[in-house]
């Protein structure tokens, strides 16, 4: 009974550090290079073996960060 209650307080206090941890990345903002260095990351992904609803998915996300940053720097232009 021991080890299934520290099983189980192990996976609580991870979860929690996860959690934590997501909590921190999401009050990041995104800079120009980490947006850039995302839309890399996606295109490399493109290269792969994906199924035809993930390619759809990656290339959304993809055309949406290009389209935002687009749009970002023509507002200011």
């Amino acid at each position: 009974m021991n080890e299934i209650q520290n099983v189980e307080n192990e996976r609580h206090s991870a979860n929690s550090s996860f959690d934590n941890h997501n909590d921190e990345n999401s009050r990041k903002l995104l800079t120009l290079s980490n947006i850039k260095y995302l839309v890399e990351g996606l295109d490399v992904l493109l290269q792969t073996n994906l199924d035809g609803e993930k390619r759809r998915k990656v290339i959304e996300l993809r055309d949406m960060l290009v389209e935002s940053t687009t749009s970002l720097f023509s507002d200011f232009s």
